[in-house]
Order: structure tokens, then sequence, then C-alpha cells
């Protein structure tokens, strides 16, 4: 990934490494190497550290000429290539952060979406910044978070979603109880009154209406308890009649009879 930072890193760097490459390692670094260019190399590094905000700290990453030069003269030419290495390798390591930070970031944005779409198709209610289908505002908070923020925010929301879930599946089965035991009790009263429906909707078997509750929407339990209903009251009937009958004897006898029928509940 191009950097936009510029510095005098890499041909203090490259002086170095052609210092080292051209000495033997024994001994010590006081004969073998110019510390001054050791020095200017590690505060160009450091330089470095600080424009990138990589974040790196302690005697390593310092812009002390001095401390590092005293260090040197005290040090092995291993000593020395192998703390100009770390540097160099930990410098790369943060290069690549903002690339492998737009990746994480991408994971993020997506699942914080995928979190909300789930909380609202089913009915938590979670509200609040970090419940959105907005991909972008998720991916730019993420860029700005720490991944230990990310972490506890997207473990938040799936956890929470986890909660809802559990709540609803046990009151799901509360209500499935209930409309089950409903169901039996329409179809006992079906048989009672000798109104003669059939199907899977009257039937006396409990577990068969609690699992065609659990398997179905919210709303139908519900509604199939309303069309049992209506059947029994407005489908199972019986005729009733009464008769009347009356007579006259002027100025003939005669009679006449009067029936009046009504449709009544078995």
């Amino acid at each position: 990934m191009p950097t936009r930072f510029t510095s005098r890193a890499p041909r203090a760097a490259a002086t170095l490494i052609l210092s080292l490459t051209m000495l033997p390692t024994g001994g010590s670094a006081k004969e073998k190497l110019n510390c001054s260019a050791y020095a200017a190399t590690a505060i160009a590094q450091n330089d470095q550290n600080m424009m990138q905000k990589c974040g790196f700290a302690g005697p390593r990453w310092s812009n002390d000429f001095n401390g590092h030069a005293k260090w040197c003269e005290t040090a092995t030419m291993a000593d020395l290539t192998s703390e100009d290495k770390a540097r160099k390798s930990m410098l790369a390591q943060c290069a690549e952060k903002p690339k492998q930070d737009q990746q994480a970031c991408q994971t993020y944005a997506k699942a914080a979406v995928e979190h909300q779409v789930a909380n609202t198709s089913q009915g938590c209610g979670f509200a609040g910044g970090a419940w959105s289908e907005n991909y972008a505002a998720h991916f730019d908070w993420c860029l700005k978070a720490s991944p230990e923020a990310r972490a506890t925010e997207g473990n938040a929301r799936y956890q929470q979603l986890l909660g809802c879930f559990a709540a609803q599946k046990a009151a799901k089965k509360d209500a499935c109880a209930a409309y089950a035991a409903t169901a039996v009790a329409q179809q006992k009263e079906n048989q009672k009154r000798g109104c003669k429906f059939t199907g899977g909707a009257w039937s006396e078997d409990w577990s068969a209406h609690f699992k065609w509750c659990e398997e179905t929407g919210k709303a139908a339990p519900g509604k199939e308890i309303e069309l049992r209903s209506a059947a029994l009251k407005d489908q199972c009937l019986k005729q009733v009649c009464h008769w009347t009958r009356r007579c006259s004897g002027f100025p003939t006898f005669s009679c006449t009879t009067t029936t009046k029928c009504s449709n009544v509940p078995r």
C-alpha cells in the first residue's frame, strides 16, 4: 500500500544495511560501525512511527540521538542488525493496518446491518445508534474505533438478539400450550353438540395442535381459534319450530295453524 509519509528513514536505513553487509558480525559495534548513522536511522524510524500513529513506545522508539548512539557503542553487530530489523518489521505491520481496518470494518458493518434486519423482522424492538441498517454509518464508526471497541459492540448486539430470541421462544411455547388446550376444548364441544366438523383443525390431539402452532406464524393460531369459534356459533345449528293454532266459530267454525321455525345452536 502506498504511503503518503516521507522521512529520512529509507536513506539512513540503506546506509546502515550497506555497512552491516560489508563488515563481519563479531566484536564491538564501536569499532566497525558509525554509531551516528545507527542513531540517525533509529530516530528516522521513530519519526515514521509517530507520523503513521503506530503507537510504538519504549527505548527502541525514541528520539534520543545520544541514547541510541551510546547503546550502539556497547552492542554487537548482531544486536544492531536485530534491532533494525525489528523496527522495520513493526513499521511494515503498522503500514498494513489501514488495509486491515478496511477489511475488518467491512465485515463489522455487514454484520451490524444483518443484526438490525433480524431485530426488525423478529420484533425485538432494540433502538439507538448501534441498531441501524445504515451500512456507511457502521463502517465509519468502526474505522474510528479500536479493535476492542468493535468486538465489544458487535458482541453486545449479538447477545441482545440471543436474549430476545430466547425470550420469544419461551413466550411462544406458553402461547402454543394455551392454543392447544383451547383447540382440544373446541373439538370436545364439536363432539358434544354433534356438529360433525372434521379435519386437522378438529382434533383432540393436544401435541398435534401444539406442534402446528410452533411451526406457524404468530397470528395464525389466533385466527384458527376464531374460525372454530365462528363455526361452532354460526354453523352448528338445529331448527326449532313453534306451532300456533287459532280457531274461530263465527260466522263459521274454522281453525288455522301457524308454524314459526328458527335455527338455534345445537
